[in-house]
């Protein structure tokens, strides 16, 4: 076996689909290797019940209650771009040529909160230390499975290491400073020169400039005749997408977190080209909602089957299921610094603990970094300031115990409209963040199936905004 890893050392999985390290004769694989299927099995009636509904079925049902989607146009500039998305109460839209209202991609907060960092790593570059340190430690993008992560990129000392004392490498903690370092030296005049920039680019050339891989997926009603909600789990969200990288910034492989219903209709006003109207976007979000409107359905060895019991509580589990490991910050740490951490392990949150291996007291996310590209005062206040001047409009911090049952998880998820549910110990400190791709990702496999494209330009159809005056109004502007 020994030989075997060495002349494949490219090669991560074996056909079953499990990290080649778990193929070793040891009792820990082995063990590690059971609880997997355990959990998988776990889930069983919840795969049933998503290959109850069509697709088609699905987005009939959604498309009669729900506003059409926002669409962007090319010629907005990033902070028109963040107005619509706030306004709308969205993370995503569509992004439109101004001429010919082409579908070209998409834009997220993920892509503001990247191209306010990139003007700021262009505004104040990092020294060549922490360049050649970053080089060196990176290397393939993680890659997440059912099976865990089977091989990280640069290694981070997060938070949670640094609070909780556990050993890490002197290599990783010579970077992890040297970054702090670097995240110290930025001014507030470089802050505001970064995002003045960021903020008056167009949509146009910051997608130009930052070569996004489209995090989003577009399925054709053609091809979603005969598919079902898990296969739409499986070939659109659970199929990975590569971030691409930067000299501070590894690249990031991550699921995907939303996909797009189209279908082709003839114009006739435009020489009987076929054009895209699009019906409906879904989100992993809306997966978790489905889920919880089915719940009543499942059986209790999964409703009422412990956190810590599905890999989502205790430590012990970390090594299994490593996906939602939680970073933390201080309240007193300079937001700057919470956005780099966010930036460069490509996490979406970080928990907010009063003191190291203390009290979980907030939750800082992308969402709320999306009101701070629009203020340099904001990234070099503490996070402590910061989210206290945003307290009104903020959702609470949603937390479970590791030996909640998993119905309670799903409820706090699905009736608070939430991405982040924190699981605690009993003195409250944070052991694990909960995320839709951490349901979605226990309860079935990636799919060899590509039901969608990734993204590709096309035409869009006029039916497309007959109920849309929000993307006439943005392409028009």
């Amino acid at each position: 076996m020994e030989s075997e890893l060495k002349r494949q050392p490219k090669l991560l999985e074996d056909e079953l689909g499990r990290p080649r390290i778990a193929c070793r004769d040891d009792s820990m694989a082995a063990a590690d290797e059971l609880f997997r299927r355990d959990v998988f099995e776990s889930f069983a009636c919840a795969r049933r019940a998503l290959e109850s509904q069509s697709v088609l079925d699905y987005v009939s049902r959604c498309t009669d209650d729900r506003v059409p989607p926002l669409m962007l146009a090319e010629n907005l500039s990033i902070s028109e771009c963040c107005e619509f998305l706030r306004c709308f109460n969205v993370s995503s839209a569509p992004v439109l040529t101004v001429d010919t209202l082409k579908f070209v991609g998409w834009f997220s907060t993920v892509d503001a909160s990247s191209i306010v960092w990139n003007r700021i790593v262009a505004t104040r570059p990092p020294p060549a230390h922490v360049v050649r340190q970053t080089a060196k430690l990176a290397g393939t993008p993680h890659v997440h499975s059912a099976w865990g992560v089977l091989r990280k990129a640069v290694r981070t000392v997060t938070s949670f290491e640094r609070l909780s004392g556990d050993a890490v490498e002197r290599r990783e903690v010579e970077l992890d400073n040297a970054r702090r370092e670097w995240l110290e030296s930025i001014t507030k005049e470089d802050i505001e020169r970064a995002i003045a920039e960021a903020l008056a680019m167009t949509l146009h050339d910051a997608r130009r400039m930052t070569q996004s891989e489209e995090d989003g997926r577009m399925v054709s009603r053609v091809t979603a005749t005969d598919a079902d909600l898990l296969e739409l789990v499986r070939s659109g969200f659970l199929r990975h997408i590569v971030s691409p990288g930067s000299e501070i910034s590894p690249r990031q492989a991550h699921p995907c977190h939303r996909v797009c219903v189209y279908d082709l209709k003839i114009d006739e006003k435009d020489e009987c080209k076929e054009k895209m109207v699009i019906h409906a976007l879904i989100s992993q979000s809306d997966i978790v909602q489905f889920l919880y409107e089915k719940s009543s359905t499942f059986d209790e060895k999964l409703t009422r089957r412990n956190l810590s019991s599905l890999g989502l509580g205790s430590r012990k589990s970390h090594r299994v299921f490593p996906d939602s490991d939680v970073l933390c910050c201080f309240p007193q740490t300079r937001l700057l610094e919470a956005f780099g951490l966010m930036h460069v392990t490509g996490r979406s949150c970080l928990g907010v603990v009063d003191e190291p291996r203390g009290k979980l007291v907030d939750v800082l996310s992308l969402t709320d970094l999306t009101d701070a590209v629009f203020s340099a005062s904001d990234f070099v206040a503490t996070v402590e300031d910061f989210l206290a001047s945003r307290k009104l409009d903020r959702i609470p911090l949603a937390v479970v115990h590791e030996d909640a049952d998993f119905i309670d998880l799903l409820t706090a998820l699905a009736e608070n409209a939430i991405h982040h549910v924190f699981v605690v110990d009993l003195e409250s400190s944070p052991l694990r963040v909960v995320t839709p791709t951490d349901i979605i990702s226990r309860l079935a496999l990636p799919s060899a199936r590509k039901l969608g494209w990734r993204f590709d330009s096309f035409d869009i159809h006029p039916d497309t905004f007959e109920y849309n005056p929000s993307a006439v109004k943005s392409a028009k502007k």
